[in-house]
């Protein structure tokens, strides 16, 4: 995968415009990620629903324990061997993103 760096603009409508082409490449689908500059106002809902999030009440670590059994019996995951074989799953999953990133 290759990176490229460049500006744009966002319109009314939600489309992405470049300020300018990108010479070389071709016509094809392609990822984009936006960094958008935050403003003041930005930090500040992030502040406010940081506040308002710490105001919930924790929920014990019995209903915590209770509810994840039940999300994963309602997923599927209904056995010790079914969630161990997810947790392998996971673990490989994770391996082959490091080993990717190394590449």
């Amino acid at each position: 995968m290759k990176a490229i760096q460049t500006t744009g603009k966002i319109d009314a409508e939600g489309q992405l415009f470049l300020d300018s082409p990108i010479k070389g490449t071709l016509s094809r689908s392609v990822r984009v990620i936006i960094f958008l500059e935050e403003t003041e106002s930005d930090v500040n809902d992030f502040l406010g629903q940081i506040s308002q999030y710490q105001q919930n009440p924790l929920i014990s670590a019995e209903k915590l324990q209770q509810e994840l059994k039940q999300s994963l019996t309602d997923a599927g995951y209904d056995s010790r061997e079914k969630i161990i074989d997810l947790v392998q799953d996971i673990k490989r999953e994770i391996s082959q993103e490091r080993q990717q990133k190394q590449k």
